[in-house]
């Protein structure tokens, strides 16, 4: 007798959601994450339930024998920015048909959500990996998913390379409180933006999310120079204050997290240089329309 496998589509930003069950949903990713990525700390039960609310994200849930075995989450493109979704299935609920319902109702909504398209992280090798690859999806890129013990760095290190002279460059700081949705934030995380200023505007930024302004960890985004702007260094001396700020300005973060391309070897190696360890690669792929990636 084949096992039914039931799928639910829940809007939570318009449907409102109860707390056993956002905390079932949260012992599913927990339990995933746990299994396929050794080591990851994920997130705590209130900022998972202020993810879910925030911005234009659909959750579908899968029930097998009575219980939630899987769980797909879509944040939904804006105007301007990319979708992403994530499938999550419980390791003692695979092998059942959970991962293909789960992503054959992303597929179908992907290809609602317009131009920008919708990309789906898998971690490489991981069991996701091979089901997409299965399912003939289009890879787009991978993702060093890099962690940097911030401590262990000497501040005077730091400042080294933040006096080192860019003529026609200045740094500019700005902390502020983040809109909810931007890098994943939520209601309450802070955001620091380090920014490379040149006579014709902005040369590079680099962006940090603090969750809750209170650490121990922080979230770092990387928007690298722009084409007339390759000055040797750049990227290291924005990198190299936004770090700094962090030092004296948040004591309480302890860790950076960040994500670098594959291709983009100029990038992983200032990140090397400032002690950022390799924790993971995730591949990308799309769903739906072609997303419009840098």
């Amino acid at each position: 007798m084949t096992e039914t496998v039931e799928v639910t589509r829940i809007e939570p930003g318009r449907e409102g959601l109860d707390g056993p069950t956002v905390q079932a949903w949260h012992a599913v990713v927990t339990a995933a994450l746990n299994e396929d990525l050794p080591g990851t700390v994920p997130d705590a039960f209130d900022r998972f339930s202020a993810r879910l609310a925030a911005g234009a994200t659909v959750v579908w849930t899968a029930v097998r024998t009575g219980q939630v075995a899987g769980l797909a989450i879509l944040r939904r493109p804006s105007a301007a920015s990319t979708g992403s979704a994530q499938v999550h299935v419980h390791p003692a609920h695979r092998r059942h048909g959970v991962g293909d319902r789960l992503l054959n109702a992303l597929i179908a909504e992907a290809h609602t959500c317009g131009p920008h398209g919708v990309t789906l992280a898998v971690p490489v090798d991981g069991p996701g990996d091979a089901f997409c690859l299965r399912r003939g999806l289009t890879h787009l890129r991978t993702l060093h998913q890099q962690l940097l013990p911030l401590r262990d760095l000497h501040p005077g290190w730091l400042d080294e390379m933040v006096a080192a002279e860019h003529p026609g460059y200045r740094l500019t700081e700005r902390t502020r409180l983040a809109s909810p949705g931007h890098h994943g934030a939520v209601p309450g995380d802070v955001l620091l933006t380090v920014t490379a200023e040149h006579a014709n505007g902005t040369a590079a930024h680099t962006e940090v999310v603090i969750a809750d302004g209170l650490g121990p960890y922080a979230t770092q985004h990387d928007h690298p120079p722009a084409n007339e702007h390759h000055a040797p260094g750049l990227e290291l001396w924005v990198k190299a204050a936004m770090l700094r700020l962090l030092y004296d300005q948040h004591p309480q973060v302890t860790h950076v997290t960040t994500d670098s391309p594959e291709h983009d070897a100029a990038l992983l190696a200032v990140n090397s240089h400032l002690g950022f360890q390799r924790h993971h690669r995730t591949n990308e792929y799309r769903l739906g329309p072609t997303p419009n990636i840098a």
